[in-house]
């Protein structure tokens, strides 16, 4: 069979890769099921008898193949959100003879080996890498990729994404990308109004440049992103839902270290550091270099009490990364050194005011801390996402100016 690829509602299937995603996530699906769905899609519109999946699935067996058909097919409507007790929006079943695809699908043009189609699963790639080097890198391979007019789309999604993170990681003024953001987030979907990637990044930038809550949601539900969903629940202090939302993204890509990094974070907004470190320490079996993962396991260890291993983390994920993150920030008996360090960055780099009150309140400065959150908050800073569960800012709680600050920010 040719190797082909098709879109249908929030997923695309590549039968190439073998793989199936849903708004760019990539979703475990096994053999079997994958080979239903294959056989399914091909024929999309028709009745695919029980008799045709017998042969395509099992064509050497002479034993009785009903269960494992049934497991196959049930996989397969996990897979796409369904049951087959319920409205069934993809696979429809012919009692007694088969099963027919019913939703419209597209076949796209087969171009796996295009150099642009490369350069977008290379910025992929390098943007889950969460560095500030990597995200440089990934984005000049989106703008490569987007010389493509058939890639165009995806490569601009990739571009307002890097844009954002950027920001999000505080190595770009938001002032600064955030009409570039918009601007490429506005061209993929202009381009492409059916690719959930434009709206995974549609999404992205009315999260976190405009603090549209309402718009950032509805986006993100048309692109399908749940490790983005998490990220916008955790931000507006839904925890509980933040976390379903990973538990959903890793039991589709177990081995995703966004998935998995987003866990970490909303653990440790959810306050339960021991989850947070645990998981850091799963990612970090896997790639010890990952800097955001040593990152977040020295914020853990720092709410632990475990000031000596917090120091030690901050340290790895400073020397495995070109972010100039201050080291120290946040920890009470280096709090001077660190608003040294935060003076002397800001004359070659961005920093964002966030890090300022962090190290004030650490001093003991709830007042001073909140002034300089007002400041950034006059600035629409992107590093106030993290406000409301950021356990480095609990001495400020009880302070009326902040608790004001949190109202607006809803």
């Amino acid at each position: 069979m040719q190797a082909r690829r098709f879109r249908f509602g929030e997923y695309e299937a590549d039968f190439s890769l073998r793989e199936l995603r849903k708004g760019g996530t990539r979703i475990g699906l096994q053999h079997k099921p994958f080979h239903v769905l294959e056989l399914l899609l091909s024929s999309a519109g028709q009745l695919v008898t029980r008799q045709e999946l017998f042969d395509h699935l099992w064509p050497d067996s002479h034993v009785s193949f009903e269960r494992g058909l049934n497991s196959a097919v049930n996989s397969l409507r996990q897979a796409l959100g369904e049951s087959a007790l319920g409205d069934c929006h993809y696979i429809e079943t012919r009692p007694g003879l088969g099963y027919r695809f019913v939703a419209p699908v597209q076949e796209i043009a087969e171009q796996p080996a295009a150099e642009a189609y490369q350069d977008c699963l290379k910025g992929r790639y390098l943007l889950d890498r969460s560095s500030e080097e990597d995200i440089h890198k990934a984005l000049a391979y989106f703008h490569s990729a987007a010389a493509d007019p058939a890639y165009g789309s995806l490569a601009h999604a990739g571009i307002a994404d890097a844009y954002c993170q950027l920001a999000v990681m505080g190595s770009a003024a938001p002032a600064r990308v955030r009409g570039l953001a918009r601007s490429f987030a506005d061209r993929a979907l202009e381009g492409d109004p059916a690719l959930p990637q434009a709206h995974l990044a549609d999404g992205r930038v009315k999260m976190v440049f405009d603090w549209d809550w309402s718009g950032a949601r509805q986006a993100i539900q048309r692109g399908g992103g749940s490790i983005l969903q998490a990220s916008l629940l955790c931000t507006l202090g839904d925890y509980e839902a933040a976390l379903e939302s990973c538990r959903c993204a890793l039991a589709m890509d177990p081995l995703s270290f966004p998935a998995g990094l987003q866990w970490a974070a909303c653990s440790y907004a959810a306050r339960d550091f021991q989850a947070a470190a645990e998981q850091c320490w799963k990612l970090l079996n896997l790639s010890p270099q990952f800097a955001p993962a040593h990152l977040w396991l020295a914020l853990a260890y720092q709410q632990m009490g475990m000031r000596e291993e917090a120091v030690v983390e901050f340290q790895n994920a400073r020397s495995c990364s070109a972010c100039r993150v201050p080291a120290l920030a946040g920890l009470a008996r280096d709090s001077e050194e660190a608003s040294a360090e935060l003076l002397q960055l800001s004359a070659s780099r961005h920093v964002s005011r966030y890090w300022y009150a962090v190290v004030s309140v650490a001093r003991g400065r709830f007042e001073e801390a909140v002034s300089h959150l007002e400041e950034a908050f006059q600035l629409r800073d992107t590093a106030l996402l993290g406000m409301r569960w950021d356990a480095r800012l609990d001495g400020l709680r009880g302070v009326t100016r902040f608790q004001e600050m949190l109202k607006r920010f809803e």
